[in-house]
């Protein structure tokens, strides 16, 4: 799973083994560590929840999606899921979670656990 943001926009991009760990476990994560104790965390998990939210608890920020939301995106060919959630301050916080697409200017990427097959035709697209 990759996790990218900027200002009031975090989105998480997933491969096929992270939607299948989330349809098994409920929840599905990764972390980055900078030494000693310290890490930065995040993770997309799927309950009983209203609506998608993103919260930061314990050092980390988690993403949830409500489960049958989740459960029909998972197994359609839908390449996003995206909400708007208001902040305290007035402003708006962008949640977005994609499929992940292979990068196409790299050879790296392992083309079976990427959605490739609902990747844009145009090249320059990665």
């Amino acid at each position: 799973m990759k996790f990218r943001c900027i200002h009031n926009s975090i989105r998480l991009r997933v491969r096929k083994s992270d939607l299948d760990i989330l349809r098994e476990e409920g929840k599905v994560g990764d972390s980055v560590g900078f030494g000693g104790p310290q890490s930065f965390g995040f993770s997309l998990e799927t309950g009983e929840f209203p609506t998608i939210q993103a919260v930061f608890e314990g050092g980390q920020i988690i993403v949830r999606v409500p489960k049958a939301q989740s459960d029909a995106w998972i197994q359609s060919e839908e390449v996003s899921l995206e909400h708007l959630q208001p902040l305290d301050n007035g402003e708006t916080l962008q949640v977005l979670i994609e499929k992940d697409f292979p990068c196409r200017h790299t050879t790296e990427s392992n083309l079976e656990d990427t959605f490739y097959e609902l990747a844009p035709e145009d090249p320059t697209v990665c």
